[in-house]
């Protein structure tokens, strides 16, 4: 294998897992690998194709994509060709007459091709001995760029070509859309190679702006000679991003996809050539872009997933070298992705799934934690995450209240307790709460026991999710681990600072004054929010805000058609949260009611 990766790739060493599942492929496995944007995953199915007898069959989403594999491909001696709507049929002919006669190694496809019966025919007589699913996410009605096509051709190649074997690769996967990777490919566990996503080079920010245009100006000035992106949500605002770039002497060329093919394949050759250094961009351009040089990449709206936008920003950077990565946005993204997807045409579950994803791709907009670790943690629970310090939030001024006590409470209890306990547990034993998931275990005997009993659970959940995202506890199956980096904080070797995030109420005031039940109200509804929030893996701001919690706590409402007209509360939102809001204010009129 190493020698088939100097001799046609020029590469000494395979890269993290490149090895294991090329390995795999050739032991006659279907495998599937997770491997970041730019880690070389075309070299997985490549190097096999190369060393197995036969015709390794790649399914690829982009015709740019294939013709620049195929390209490359044909540069290094290897007998590659495509076919594609690009294609008159004259070449066609010869492609599929090529094919017959065994002249390649490679032929890549778009799953579409499948419906010609005379090539699925031909692919019938060959001796396909591999099966590559390019951008294996497509498959997933779970992923963020399902391609109904891409999962109807399974059935059709089980049929025509029983005996290959299949690998699936993909750079964003999330653990529900392995899993939903793995049951289609029939992919058993041990033949899934997965490694980090995080990636060291790319420099994220979030920047709140409202004035984008002038922002993405001013950047491009301050960065002369450095190439890079601009993506737009839709054409529009791509051409107005791209006109005032000019008007301020920034040269730069548009892709999306209401252009003709040949201007498009112009402004795409422009920048890939370095000829022209800005391109502004709808997320039609990029998939298959070969670039290593991209220096930055500037989001001018809000994705709709995490996954679309680590996609996108993986784009960046794949020399190595650090590369920039910015989100702007406005409110009226997230309304506008919420629109399609209510006039969209799927079904409810697959709505709420959607809705769930830009939830979380708000979070990440809006959250004060490391933001690569968010991003890791997204794709991998599991994973353990050690603070970047190199993205916005790690480097912000308004990290300014010492933590470090409250840091060292919550670790003295991981370590303290003999058995694993989980988040919920540890707020329990930190506020002293007699719940049965701790007096099961007698938890409540630890020293730690209640020696947090003035903060709210979302107070503590705050500290505990810092803790994590900086790398001084690992959450791992739900449950926290003591780590070597604990040991800073708890030998006093690390002072930790985070936003200020306590909500100080008058605690102590007589219940009999106006104020009083609304605060008592307001911080169980807080608490509601956080097991919610914790429930669902997403942030405490993206269920209701602190300002829409005080309107239920100052106006009470009993029904869900008394929330609807409450500002900020949607059909989902009614649907899936609001339920749990009503039953803690159902409560609480009952304990007020036993004490008058």
């Amino acid at each position: 294998m190493e020698k088939i990766l100097k001799q046609y790739f020029g590469f000494e060493n395979f890269r993290p897992k490149q090895k294991e599942i090329i390995e795999s492929v050739l032991k006659g496995h279907n495998t599937l690998g997770v491997l970041p944007t730019g880690s070389g995953k075309s070299l997985c199915f490549q190097v096999p194709g190369l060393k197995l007898e036969g015709l390794t069959l790649v399914i690829s989403p982009l015709i740019s994509l294939m013709r620049d594999q195929v390209g490359t491909l044909n540069a290094q001696n290897i007998p590659a060709a495509y076919l594609n709507s690009t294609l008159k049929k004259k070449e066609i002919d010869t492609v599929m007459a090529n094919l017959e006669a065994g002249q390649y190694q490679f032929l890549y496809v778009a799953p579409e091709r499948f419906n010609n019966d005379d090539f699925n025919e031909l692919i019938k007589r060959l001796d396909v001995s591999l099966i590559a699913f390019d951008e294996a996410h497509c498959i997933s009605k779970w992923g963020h760029d399902f391609r109904p096509s891409y999962q109807n051709i399974i059935p059709v190649l089980k049929r025509l070509v029983p005996d290959a074997v299949t690998v699936g690769l993909t750079a964003t996967a999330t653990e529900e859309v392995q899993k939903n990777i793995q049951e289609l490919l029939m992919i058993e566990q041990p033949h899934v190679f997965t490694t980090s996503v995080a990636r060291e080079n790319l420099h994220l920010s979030v920047d709140p702006t409202y004035q984008r245009e002038q922002f993405i100006e001013s950047y491009i000035r301050s960065h002369p000679g450095s190439p890079g992106i601009v993506y737009a949500a839709t054409r529009a605002e791509v051409e107005k991003i791209s006109l005032h770039l000019e008007e301020h002497g920034i040269r730069n060329v548009i892709y999306h996809g209401g252009l003709g093919k040949e201007e498009r394949n112009l402004n795409q050759r422009l920048f890939t050539t370095g000829e022209v250094g800005i391109a502004v961009a709808t997320n039609a351009f990029g998939m298959g872009i070969d670039k290593p040089d991209i220096r930055f990449i500037i989001h001018h709206n809000l994705p709709g997933d995490l996954e679309s936008y680590y996609q996108e920003i993986g784009r960046a950077g794949r020399d190595g070298k650090v590369s920039e990565c910015i989100l702007l946005s406005s409110p009226r993204d997230v309304n506008l992705h919420q629109f399609f997807i209510d006039r969209s045409n799927s079904t409810e579950q697959y709505k709420d799934h959607m809705r769930a994803k830009l939830d979380r791709m708000i979070q990440y907009n809006r959250t004060t934690k490391c933001l690569s670790s968010f991003i890791t943690k997204y794709f991998d629970a599991d994973e353990y995450v050690v603070e970047c310090r190199e993205c916005s939030n790690c480097l912000s001024e308004s990290r300014t209240y010492d933590m470090t006590i409250e840091a060292k409470l919550v670790l003295d209890l991981v370590a303290q307790s003999e058995m694993p306990v989980t988040k919920e547990q540890a707020i329990q034993i930190l506020r002293g709460e007699a719940a049965e998931n701790v007096l099961a275990f007698q938890l409540d005997t630890l020293g730690a026991f209640g020696t947090m009993e003035n903060y709210l659970t979302s107070e503590i959940n705050h500290i505990i999710e810092e803790l994590i995202y900086r790398g001084y506890v690992h959450l791992k199956a739900d449950q926290l681990h003591i780590v070597e980096r604990s040991r800073e904080v708890l030998g006093d070797e690390a002072t930790l600072y985070t936003v200020p995030f306590r909500k100080y109420f008058n605690e102590k005031v007589d219940i009999s004054t106006a104020s009083s039940p609304n605060e008592i109200l307001y911080e169980k509804l807080a608490d509601t929010r956080c097991r919610l929030a914790r429930k669902h893996g997403i942030q405490e701001e993206n269920i209701f805000t602190d300002n829409i919690l005080r309107e239920f706590a100052k106006k009470v409402p009993e029904t869900k058609q008394d929330m609807v007209h409450i500002q900020g509360v949607g059909n989902y939102k009614l649907k899936h949260y609001c339920p749990y809001f009503l039953e803690t204010i159902t409560e609480y009129k009952k304990q007020m009611a036993g004490t008058e």
